[in-house]
């Protein structure tokens, strides 16, 4: 005959279901609008200076040629998002950010860096919000496929991750960008975010995800729940006397 559970046994099963459901709700209830750029400081006859993408809950809707000021592919949100009052003043949002960052890539210069080719900055520029109207902004910079430098929306602080880019934090962080970037995450996105129809994600097309580096909040919470999940793993079964 089968042994019955322990009393402990039993005492973690409503822990587990209660963890279980705490970090299936907060994925459900936060949503997420990044906004990917692409700057060529000095660009070729007839090439893009400027190209944006769109993820919302990290899932392509827009391709956006800002220095044309044309939309290349809005998906299948294009007739939800023409009938919204805020997209047309989105799109032009997204042309003052992209000329922005060109006029600042324009002087701006890295340490012992020296590009194959034409200087070309990518930035994301995103924000999340939760149901309990808490807003996270951040913005991120790099160039070859490698991040240069952050900026956390909330706190309004830059922080380097190449010790080339010290001088580019310096002039970033006295040019009057800090409050631009502020009000874009915190002020426009999150009114943005809230135009979007969440109840058709699903017609959204689905992309790779992106890699997060090591560090990042994503792998800090992973981290976090992979522990807490530890934790109770082994007091349930594998403490003696369980």
């Amino acid at each position: 005959m089968a042994e019955a559970a322990s009393p402990a046994f039993l005492l973690c099963l409503p822990l587990l279901f209660l963890l279980s459901s705490w970090f299936g709700a907060g994925r459900a209830d936060t949503h997420s609008l990044w906004y990917n750029f692409t700057i060529i400081r000095l660009p070729r006859h007839g090439q893009q200076w400027c190209e944006v993408q769109g993820q919302v809950d990290q899932k392509n809707f827009l391709s956006y040629d800002c220095g044309s000021d044309k939309v290349l592919s809005m998906g299948h949100l294009e007739e939800q998002l023409d009938a919204t009052d805020a997209w047309g003043k989105q799109l032009e949002m997204l042309r003052e950010v992209g000329q922005r960052l060109r006029l600042e890539l324009t002087d701006t210069e890295l340490e012992d860096f020296t590009p194959s080719g034409p200087l070309t900055l990518q930035a994301r520029m995103s924000c999340e919000y939760e149901t309990d109207r808490r807003i996270r902004g951040s913005q991120q910079f790099g160039f070859v496929g490698q991040k240069f430098l952050l900026f956390d929306s909330n706190n309004r602080k830059w922080t380097v991750v190449q010790a080339r880019a010290r001088q580019m934090k310096e002039k970033w962080g006295d040019s009057g960008l800090t409050m631009f970037f502020q009000v874009f995450s915190i002020g426009d996105c999150k009114s943005w975010l809230r135009d979007f129809p969440m109840h058709r994600k699903k017609r959204l097309e689905p992309i790779e995800p992106l890699t997060v580096a090591p560090g990042t909040a994503h792998t800090k919470a992973m981290s976090t729940n992979l522990s807490l999940w530890s934790c109770l793993i082994i007091l349930c079964f594998i403490l003696p006397g369980i």
